[in-house]
């Protein structure tokens, strides 16, 4: 074979012999990794010496990129996958539903194939294929008929002889993959290992993988020269393609609490709090990874995987990930499963515990399910007050969301005390030095505002802002939310010119903040809009019977 080989390489080295393009099709084993392949060759020892033609290698493997021009074949566009879908098919491409099909296969070629190829021999149409994708991937994929002009047969088994070679030479890698199916399919960085390895102490293999950013990016260098995963060099992060994902959850993770249990804790571990820089735009990209991991706590009982405390702690972090999202109805849901797993763990008037049930009680706030919300903070205080003596933060901070609760039912004498019992307290124990009392302030400076008490109204809240701005551990979108609630006591007064300057400067921190679109912006958008609103009607004279109470009521920011 070889001396052919030798034959063949010299003739094409003469001048004489051109027009000629070799072509190596599918080199996939790497001649350099430490498993010792006996199929795996080197391609440059059969590279002829001349270049006056051309050479082809088709592969995955992104070292063969150094040997000459390299170009990355990426997905198919939408036009391109229509015609291979339906030239496989036999289905016109008009169909609405094709398009569905193709963007849940991830315009994968081989993935279109495979589909188009069982459509047409089962005579399916795209809209049945589609649910049988999402309802039965195993059985489907194990009727799809093999490939003859795909060397392996279907794609899943490349994927799965790449598993294979990975859980022998890089186990770290193999590991990750099938965590990987518990996770989101985008967005994996290294920081999402080194902050939530923490919660794992058992995980080896994990705390090896967050030890460095070097380790971590081998392990990644992996899984890319299998064409496992995408690497995003801009966000120095990585993807996973949809029908990679689907075939690691359905195959080598299914059935895998243990890893549910894994994912769940790391996300929530990492989890970051409100007092540290920026931790709303991590919660952002934590948040479609909770969202994986939630969908699989009915499926496994993760106390009985993880053990009451990690679980609770865990299930406590996501909570807080979701309500400051503005997601309510997971974070009840989180938090519900945290504070029966704290009962158990910690007992039911542990500190720990307290805090869960105070946050349960925000969402029921949030939900204006007030009665439900005092019973929590009732039930924290009591406890508060008999474990850590009167004067503990804990106590203040319920003072002061059992006034928000008050106040909302329009028990403003009531609210009031509480108010003013959190302020005193806080101001006793450090003053402007605890970043919470800036939240008093706002509270206490909005009901003196619907009691049209305008002057101390703004007094609290400029006192509030004077303070933010000289705390350098204040939150920074605490002053955005300041800046809003003197718009509306502005506003309240008919004050529209300054009403108008600092709902707009509220404006662009919270897009700066929070993004366009995020719960806290839009209700600062509303309040101008609004605003400009009202000042049309004045100027017509047109009377509308919103009391301003109502409005009050409506529009200020919930922020517990």
């Amino acid at each position: 074979m070889k001396a052919e080989a030798d034959a063949i390489l010299k003739w094409l080295t003469l001048g004489k012999n051109g027009r000629w393009l070799m072509i190596f099709d599918n080199v996939d084993l790497d001649m350099r990794s430490d498993d010792e392949d006996t199929q795996a060759y080197s391609v440059t020892s059969f590279l002829p010496a001349a270049d006056h033609d051309s050479v082809l290698i088709t592969t995955r493997l992104p070292s063969l990129g150094e040997i000459g021009e390299s170009t990355e074949v990426r997905r198919l566009g939408l036009d391109q996958a229509l015609e291979l879908l339906s030239n496989r098919s036999g289905l016109p491409r008009s169909s609405s539903d094709m398009k569905k099909l193709i963007q849940r296969l991830g315009y994968l070629p081989l993935a279109l194939v495979q589909a188009g190829t069982y459509m047409r021999e089962t005579k399916t149409g795209c809209s049945k294929y589609l649910h049988l994708y999402e309802t039965s991937w195993s059985r489907l994929l194990a009727e799809i008929p093999r490939l003859c002009d795909y060397e392996n047969g279907s794609i899943q088994t490349t994927w799965m002889i790449a598993y294979n070679r990975l859980r022998d030479s890089e186990p770290a890698a193999a590991k990750l993959l099938q965590l990987w199916a518990y996770l989101d399919r985008q967005d994996i960085w290294y920081e999402l290992f080194s902050r939530g390895s923490a919660g794992c102490r058992e995980c080896e293999w994990l705390h090896n993988l967050a030890q460095s950013e070097i380790k971590f990016k081998g392990v990644m260098r992996s899984l890319l020269a299998y064409s496992l995963i995408e690497s995003h060099q801009y966000t120095e992060s990585y993807s996973i393609h949809p029908v990679v994902h689907d075939w690691c959850a359905e195959t080598i993770s299914d059935g895998k609490g243990d890893l549910v249990a894994t994912a769940l804790s790391i996300v929530g571990t990492a989890a970051p709090h409100d007092g540290e820089a920026d931790y709303w735009l991590l919660q952002q990209r934590l948040l479609p990874h909770a969202d994986r991991c939630i969908r699989k706590l009915d499926e496994f009982d993760l106390l009985d995987q993880l053990g009451p405390v990690e679980a609770s702690d865990a299930f406590h972090n996501l909570g807080v990930l979701y309500y400051d999202q503005g997601k309510i109805t997971e974070a009840e849901k989180i938090y519900r499963r945290a504070l029966d797993g704290k009962e158990k763990a910690y007992g039911p008037n542990c500190p720990f515990t307290l805090e869960t049930a105070n946050n349960l009680g925000h969402c029921y706030a949030r939900r204006d399910e007030y009665a439900e919300a005092e019973k929590m903070y009732q039930r924290a205080l009591y406890e508060y007050e008999k474990l850590l003596g009167p004067d503990h933060p804990s106590i203040f901070q319920t003072l002061n969301y059992l006034g928000f609760c008050y106040a909302r039912q329009g028990e403003y004498t009531e609210a009031e005390n509480m108010y003013r019992r959190a302020l005193v307290g806080y101001e006793k124990i450090g003053g402007l030095d605890n970043p919470l009392i800036f939240l008093t302030l706002n509270e206490l400076g909005l009901l003196y505002a619907d009691r049209s008490e305008y002057t101390e109204a703004e007094k609290l809240l400029r006192r509030a802002l004077d303070g933010l701005s000289k705390n350098s551990r204040s939150i920074r979108p605490f002053t955005f939310h300041t800046i809003n609630n003197l718009g509306l006591v502005h506003s309240f007064q008919d004050n529209y010119t300054e009403a108008k300057e600092m709902f707009e400067q509220a404006l662009v921190g919270k897009v700066t903040v929070y993004g366009p679109n995020y719960l806290f912006t839009l209700e600062t958008l509303y309040n101008l809009r609004w605003l400009q609103f009202r000042r049309r009607k004045q100027a017509q004279k047109v009377f509308y019977g919103t009391k301003k109470s109502n409005i009050y009521r409506m529009l200020r920011p919930r922020y517990l």
